[in-house]
């Protein structure tokens, strides 16, 4: 797995990053790449380093959520909608869609979950209506990914998707070992970064709290001084309630403003942000917003709007118009009535 004597350019012509080993890099490449080689072998002058054409877009989650090629952290007590949240987050962003309210760069995507049968993930991920572009699923109960076997199989998938965003769900389906022994944890650790550094990828593990929430993830800290974005997932709801979380980032190493959490509901499948009256702030709210601030628009920018995959919002739309709130003009467009 390349390390050193290898460097991430941003390649417009290509729109994405790109790795080149300095052994083999050809005069015309680098010039149009604009690279300054390194000195022995992976290190800059400050004054090359910071002129080099890296990537213009550092996260895949933005408000220092998720690092390119960086590492989170999300861990909730067991029944508090931890996959659904899982999918949710990826299909944002294969779609470069809002998540929760948070913006999103858009990337190829890879969940892999361990614990529901595949009959079970694709039941939810139908109900949810949703549309899922640039993600991959992948669902076993038996990848041990601090085995060689497990390392092999994941090796395998990740060179064929080239994902620039890896879910594992969860750390305890994964992990063979103690998990409260650092050494142990380390190891596993250490096989993650190499997955980072050879495919150019973020990572997010999803994991299980302790006995006490408020101790953090289960095990030992060396997973949580690890990650970039160490994230508490919360149940608020009572049993038999709609189920509702809360999300508090506890620290983002890259944030530039001070972490704040987010509530939400489980509406047909996917985590609702709540709006100021303490309610799930559904598409169609967010839709008839929308059009309460345009007398005419056309179906291209609603649909660029950020509000909400295509096809919910087509659907929040036809709702509006039964509801004889609004109505279409003529092709592609609509207006208030």
């Amino acid at each position: 797995m390349p390390k050193h004597g290898y460097v991430a350019i941003w390649d417009e012509d290509l729109g994405e990053n790109v790795l080149i080993s300095y052994d083999v890099l050809e005069p015309e490449l680098a010039k149009r790449l604009k690279m300054v080689l390194p000195v022995g072998g992976f290190c800059y002058a400050a004054e090359d380093f910071v002129g080099l054409p890296l990537s213009p877009a550092p996260f895949y989650v933005g408000n220092g959520w998720l690092p390119k090629q960086g590492k989170a952290e999300i861990f909730a007590p067991p029944k508090s909608g931890k996959s659904f949240l899982c999918v949710q987050l990826a299909r944002c962003i294969g779609a470069g869609e809002a998540f929760l309210g948070i913006a999103t760069q858009q990337g190829k995507v890879l969940y892999l979950q361990f614990e529901l049968a595949p009959e079970m993930l694709q039941q939810r991920m139908k109900e949810s209506g949703q549309e899922y572009p640039e993600v991959f699923v992948g669902t076993t109960f038996s990848m041990k990914l601090d085995k060689r076997a497990g390392q092999e199989d994941l090796i395998k998938a990740m060179d064929v998707i080239k994902p620039k965003v890896l879910i594992l769900d969860p750390f305890r389906e994964v992990f063979s070992g103690d998990e409260n022994t650092a050494q142990d944890v380390g190891m596993f650790i250490d096989f993650l970064d190499d997955i980072i550094d050879t495919y150019q990828c973020s990572i997010i593990i999803i994991h299980h709290s302790g006995k006490d929430q408020n101790k953090g993830g289960r095990g030992s800290s060396v997973l949580e001084g690890w990650v970039d974005s160490y994230i508490q997932m919360k149940r608020k709801s009572k049993k038999g309630e709609a189920l509702r979380i809360e999300l508090t980032p506890l620290s983002l190493r890259h944030a530039q403003l001070p972490p704040s959490g987010v509530g939400a509901q489980l509406v047909n499948g996917e985590f609702v942000v709540l709006g100021e009256d303490d309610k799930p702030k559904l598409i169609i709210d967010k839709v008839w917003e929308y059009c309460e601030h345009h007398d005419e628009f056309r179906s291209s920018e609603i649909h660029a709007a950020g509000l909400g995959s295509r096809a919910p919002v087509q659907v929040a739309l036809n709702q509006l118009i039964e509801q004889g709130k609004i109505e279409r003009f003529k092709l592609g467009w609509y207006r208030r009535t």
